[in-house]
């Protein structure tokens, strides 16, 4: 007896398994970038209130932690986005994720490029005063790491609802 309130399982003999195994790494690579980003921002908060960390102290762990955190998410992105185009034709879900990991690793490129690294330059050497220049970028690398986030949340919800035949 079968359960007619399943969803259908996707036809092997009509899907590639090279398409199946990149959907599965593509979906891997999205939720693990969210999780990670998330754990760094716990992380990155406790640092900044744990009153025993100066400014030095804190600025330093940030010129530590900022380059891991930007490799980690070209990392992944860059799994989803290959893996997305090798398992692009499953589904028109998985397209639609695929275009929202674009439009994400832009984001994130143009985060990396204009707001990082000249905030990282105000903070080396560390312990320097914050200047408004510090907190423009401070505030901007904040949003635009949110709405980087929110993409990638937004292409891995896409791309783990269950699929169905037939797209």
């Amino acid at each position: 007896m079968s359960d007619s309130t399943a969803p259908p399982a996707i036809d092997a003999s009509s899907e590639s398994r090279v398409a199946l195994a990149a959907l599965v790494v593509m979906r891997l690579a999205l939720a693990g970038w969210v999780g990670a980003a998330v754990l760094f921002v716990i992380t990155s908060i406790a640092e900044q209130v744990f009153p025993e960390f100066n400014s030095t102290t804190r600025d330093q762990l940030a010129t530590i932690r900022f380059p891991f955190y930007y490799a980690s998410g070209v990392i992944c992105c860059t799994l989803a986005l290959a893996s997305g185009v090798l398992c692009r034709s499953v589904s028109r879900r998985v397209m639609v994720g695929l275009l929202i990991v674009v439009a994400a690793a832009i984001v994130f490129a143009l985060d990396y490029w204009f707001v990082y690294r000249p905030l990282q330059a105000l903070i080396i050497p560390p312990g320097q005063p914050r200047t408004e220049q510090f907190t423009q970028l401070h505030t901007w690398s904040r949003n635009v790491n949110t709405f980087h986030l929110l993409l990638i949340l937004l292409a891995a919800v896409q791309v783990n609802l269950p699929i169905r035949r037939g797209g």
